[in-house]
């Protein structure tokens, strides 16, 4: 895994444990919810943040996907043609009968 990926999950692991404790919190002492209510805004972009941060993991995977299948594609081929070059030089040092 690159560094930059290894950066994006400690961003996105750090972002769900945040969420936990928050709501660990939250569960001690229910009087915090009441005063929170104002602030509800915030909550709709620490979620804005978190569905961007799911997002961008999909489309990262998708990509780190393709780039494997085509990479994989290409080795096959290289493979099939290194066979038929062999293939080649063991059947062209026999005659025909």
């Amino acid at each position: 895994m690159n560094q930059r990926r290894l950066i994006f999950l400690s961003v996105f692991g750090a972002y769900h444990l945040l969420s936990v404790i928050f709501t660990l919190y939250i569960d001690l002492d229910i009087s915090i919810l009441f005063d929170l209510v104002g602030k509800i805004s915030w909550f709709k972009y620490g979620t804005l943040f978190g569905l961007i941060l799911f997002i961008t993991e999909l489309v990262w995977t998708w990509r780190d996907n393709k780039a494997f299948e085509k990479e994989k594609e290409s080795m096959r081929h290289e493979n099939n043609v290194l066979k038929a070059k062999v293939y080649d030089l063991t059947d062209g040092g026999k005659k025909p009968a």
